[in-house]
């Protein structure tokens, strides 16, 4: 039997391979996959990415987004939350300044996060890319742009295959100019394999030190600038949804006005086959629940 070429040596999903487009042809033949979607796979393997507008209902959004403001501003045991550059979590009190927090795995402390995690659209896709159904494993919600650079996520977000990894970034509000808008790379998921170590994708600063970390950030933009790949910027409208390939390069625009808010809730999501990195060495993290087509775990509850 032939062995699966991939464009990377660390393989991949089957949109990654160097016939995705026969395999694509193959599942649609098969009724996996409708035009509408289709096409939409098309596009992702093309640019890296693709924008499901309006695919979070209204009123889901509406409802996470008042679970959020009650549990600022009453606080709430549950839910957990971070500092930017802090790996610490901890509980959220009343009061708890919201603006530079991120809540982490809400899907656990919130369902009302969980349901906008299990959008049809989102829910769809993913289950297309993944050939099975995509576990949720870390999320995080922004008040403001994160204002950091370009980056992969292949680099800080490690399953045990690390292509066979997606992301989604859903807007909770309307995005308006100066708020450290979403900032990709159209077409850099196609960029040669960065490895920061022999056969490893993800950086591990006690082991490589920053060194190889920076070469990495300013080859991002070098290997853009060669390919002629243009940065583009993401004014979505509450309740679109982008979702983007494992090492498409992405970060946020820095903030003009800090008195605009840019409110959003990321998730990290691999096949439910696969392994976040955290199952190998906290073991009381490794349950997986699931919610209808949708399956998650979490680093930060003992589900």
């Amino acid at each position: 039997m032939d062995q699966i070429a991939y464009h990377s040596k660390h393989g991949g999903l089957w949109i990654d391979r160097l016939d995705w487009r026969a395999e694509l042809d193959r599942r649609s033949e098969r009724g996996l996959i409708d035009r509408t979607l289709a096409d939409r796979i098309v596009s992702f393997v093309d640019k890296g990415f693709i924008i499901l507008e309006g695919a979070a209902a209204p009123a889901a959004v509406d409802a996470f987004q008042e679970r959020l403001a009650r549990a600022f501003r009453q606080g709430d045991k549950r839910m957990l939350y971070q500092h930017p550059g802090d790996p610490n979590s901890q509980p959220l009190k009343a009061g708890t300044e919201r603006l530079g927090t991120r809540v982490v795995d809400a899907f656990v402390a919130a369902p009302e996060a969980l349901t906008l995690f299990q959008s049809p659209a989102l829910m769809q896709f993913l289950t297309a890319i993944f050939a099975e159904a995509p576990l949720l494993f870390q999320s995080l919600s922004f008040d403001q742009g994160s204002g950091q650079g370009l980056h992969q996520d292949t680099a800080y977000v490690v399953v045990d295959k690390p292509l066979e990894l997606a992301a989604c970034w859903i807007a909770l509000e309307d995005v308006k100019p100066g708020s450290g808008e979403l900032m990709y790379l159209p077409g850099s998921h196609r960029y040669p394999d960065f490895d920061f170590g022999p056969g490893r994708k993800h950086w591990n600063g006690e082991v490589d030190g920053n060194e190889p970390h920076d070469r990495w950030s300013l080859w991002l933009r070098e290997e853009g600038d060669r390919r002629g790949l243009e940065l583009e910027t993401f004014r979505a409208r509450k309740g679109d949804i982008l979702i983007w390939h494992a090492d498409l390069a992405h970060g946020g625009v820095p903030i003009q006005d800090r008195s605009l808010t840019r409110q959003s809730l990321v998730g990290h999501f691999c096949p439910a086959s696969r392994k976040p990195h955290y199952f190998s060495y906290l073991p009381d993290r490794r349950t997986i629940r699931a919610a209808g087509q949708l399956r998650y775990s979490s680093m930060y509850y003992a589900l």
